[in-house]
């Protein structure tokens, strides 16, 4: 989501909310005789379980911990008015010719980004802001999908189509590819979000209950890219908080919270607390779950109480806030498949071709103790299932969280950090519905620890038997550890180098041969001196050691690709040994007198030739500029999207409204 120039405060603004939905809707009825309590003193805010988390066995063990949480948020708990927002390279397919794909975390399970590639067009989002002029309601867009004909023999592009996005989203959609057999692309699954939980103007505070978050995939028709459709569309309650795609079914999570109207907030008397009171008793099951719309339709219920895990000891004052909904959607078929939800906050998201977790945080930083809860569901062709819960200590990193977790021959594999204690955690699924911790690093036999006194972990990357791991200040520590024995994992190498890795890639089909990775330079005080691009031999996995680096520019430059690994592109060449790279840069000289000086933006084209020689090579191939300074323009441009596809010996750039094509011959110099 775009975050708006003009904003309320979480608290203030769920005040003023349910103060205005008081004139949405008369008070429910329901029996008044004899006083209700208005005492909610004794109600309490259910953590995430550690365990024994089972399927509700009635309707009102649900229904009760959420009328809770609505009483809650009358009292003014700020647990309840915090109002939370939304959080390996994939093959190509069979097109003609060899190409890039969208670079993923696990091999199977596709993510969704703003650009896709089939061999023949691309397919790529491009936003359109509504309001440009509007402080207010600068947050909304309307988002075209535009398709352009790719000649690889020529890098050339055409444009065919442009199609606008039926609705306004508060956050870019991304896209999925839905594919024939024989690699054609014939549907796209754009997934997004009207999302009014941060901000809401004041003439608008009633629409959160009249028309509350959603969750929206739409089902883009491409077959004939000259007319392209809305196949179908699918609404869901609730703000999204990730997906995943395994075959043609997407799987969407998402975070829902009641919005019900007829309570009035500040209930300074009597009679309105009763009243209040009133309401939340009498609110049906409709009202308090999550529910659905295809095609505009009548809204119908997504989820029942049935389908919900909670805690066996789950208290009559207990609240809930908030569910977790994971929702399998099947594009073939058009339909929702299955769901289930649980009471979590969510920090970070893993999915398997056989599973997904979510991890959910206990406590804060300030706090003299954080864990991380992880609930696992297993996933059957769509068939989503609850399998078990656990707890690590420490918490999951903030940038990619999804990345400081893996699943390997069904074990999960964590990292974790309390402060500047990094822990690496096995878990193992156990016949009681617990993950249990089966071996943990550091311990007692191998008591090094990953990461020097106040160094935070900045990189995790797990691949077969190993994780890498990059913890940093002012040099760069990447550590390998060797998990081939899950009960008794080691730290088995360690090369410190000067800056900050944040993403690392694997190159090479075992993740045992080469390590890329993207991050920035430091200088002796910390502060960022420009990206940086590296390439490890880890082959000997106790001594691991850089071969090439390519560092471009100075202080002030930045890369997509540091933060956010789907803007790095790669492409294993057909002969062996070599890779082709390419990353969006801005590209920052010397500053003068204190003041950074851009020189321009581009798209920085990296070869890595030798692999399997005994003098592998990163060199620099050539850059595509995308932006340069001029008397009006001093800084780059926020150009989105920011994207590069590789093609045989063609690249394309996908730069915001433009489509740039070159030879890899005629790259030009920076």
């Amino acid at each position: 989501m775009q975050s708006p120039s003009k904003s309320l405060a979480p608290s203030k603004h769920l005040a003023l909310l349910l103060a205005a939905s008081a004139g949405l809707a008369a008070c429910g009825g329901g029996s008044s005789s004899g006083e209700l309590n208005t005492d909610y003193s004794n109600l309490r805010l259910a953590s995430s379980s550690e365990g024994g988390l089972q399927y509700a066995t009635s309707d009102e063990r649900v229904l009760g911990a959420l009328r809770n949480g609505l009483r809650l948020s009358l009292a003014g708990s700020n647990q309840i008015l915090t109002i939370g927002g939304p959080a390996a390279i994939s093959g190509s397919s069979n097109g003609p010719g060899n190409y890039s794909g969208t670079t993923v975390q696990v091999e199977g399970v596709d993510e969704a980004d703003l650009v896709k590639y089939d061999g023949e067009h691309i397919y790529a989002i491009v936003p359109t802001t509504l309001y440009p002029t509007d402080t207010v309601l600068s947050g909304l867009s309307h988002n075209v999908l535009k398709i352009a004909r790719t000649d690889p023999a020529t890098a050339q592009t055409q444009v065919v189509s442009e199609f606008v996005l039926e609705g306004e989203q508060t956050n870019l959609p991304v896209v999925y590819q839905v594919q024939s057999s024989a690699g054609d692309t014939e549907y796209l699954a754009a997934v997004s979000q009207y999302y009014m939980g941060w901000w809401l103007p004041q003439p608008m505070i009633t629409s959160l209950v009249i028309n509350p978050d959603r969750t929206v995939l739409q089902l883009l028709d491409v077959r004939d890219p000259l007319n392209v459709s809305q196949a179908w569309k699918l609404e869901l309650d609730g703000w999204l908080r990730g997906s995943r795609k395994i075959g043609d079914t997407v799987y969407v999570v998402s975070s829902y919270r009641p919005r019900l109207s007829g309570l009035v907030m500040p209930a300074e008397t009597k009679e309105l607390k009763q009243a209040n009171e009133r309401r939340i008793r009498d609110a049906t099951s409709a009202e308090l779950l999550p529910g659905y719309r295809i095609n505009g339709g009548a809204r119908q219920q997504l989820v029942t109480p049935g389908d919900c895990v909670l805690p066996a000891d789950l208290s009559s004052q207990d609240a809930y806030s908030d569910l977790l909904v994971i929702v399998a959607i099947d594009l073939s078929e058009r339909r929702v498949k299955d769901v289930n939800c649980v009471s979590t906050n969510l920090n970070g998201i893993y999915v398997s071709t056989d599973s997904l977790y979510v991890g959910g945080q206990d406590g804060g930083p300030a706090d003299d103790f954080v864990r991380t809860t992880l609930n696992k569901f297993a996933l059957n062709d769509g068939d989503i299932t609850y399998r078990a819960s656990g707890t690590v200590n420490g918490w999951l990193g903030w940038r990619n969280p999804s990345y400081f977790m893996d699943e390997h021959e069904g074990d999960l594999r964590v990292v974790t950090s309390f402060a500047d204690v990094h822990r690496l955690s096995v878990l193992r699924e156990t016949s009681d519905r617990t993950l249990s911790v089966v071996a943990s690093l550091p311990n007692s036999q191998h008591p090094a620890r990953i990461g020097k006194p106040g160094e935070q972990v900045h990189a995790v990357r797990f691949f077969g038997e190993r994780a890498y791991v990059v913890t940093a200040r002012v040099w760069d520590p990447l550590y390998v550890l060797d998990l081939s024995n899950p009960a008794d994992p080691v730290l088995a190498g360690e090369l410190a180098v000067p800056g900050v890795s944040t993403h690392l890639q694997p190159i090479g089909p075992t993740g045992a041969e080469m390590l890329l990775s993207v991050g920035r330079n430091l200088d002796a005080q910390g502060v960022r001196t420009g990206v940086k691009v590296e390439l490890f031999d880890v082959s000997d996995i106790a001594q691991p050691r850089s071969l090439a680096v390519q560092t471009f520019g100075y202080a002030g430059s930045s890369s997509e690709a540091a933060d956010d690994p789907h803007a790095l592109t790669l492409l294993p060449l057909e002969h062996a040994g070599s890779y082709r790279l390419a990353l969006p840069i801005n590209v920052f000289d010397t500053p003068i007198n204190s003041t950074y000086r851009w020189q321009y933006s581009g798209v920085h084209l990296l070869q890595i030739d030798g692999l399997g020689t005994t003098a592998p090579q990163l060199r620099l191939a050539g850059v595509i500029k995308t932006a340069e300074p001029s008397s009006t323009t001093a800084y780059p441009p926020f150009s989105i999207p920011n994207r590069t596809v590789l093609h045989d010996d063609s690249v394309f750039v996908v730069n915001g409204n433009r489509l740039i094509g070159s030879l890899w011959d005629q790259l030009g110099s920076p």
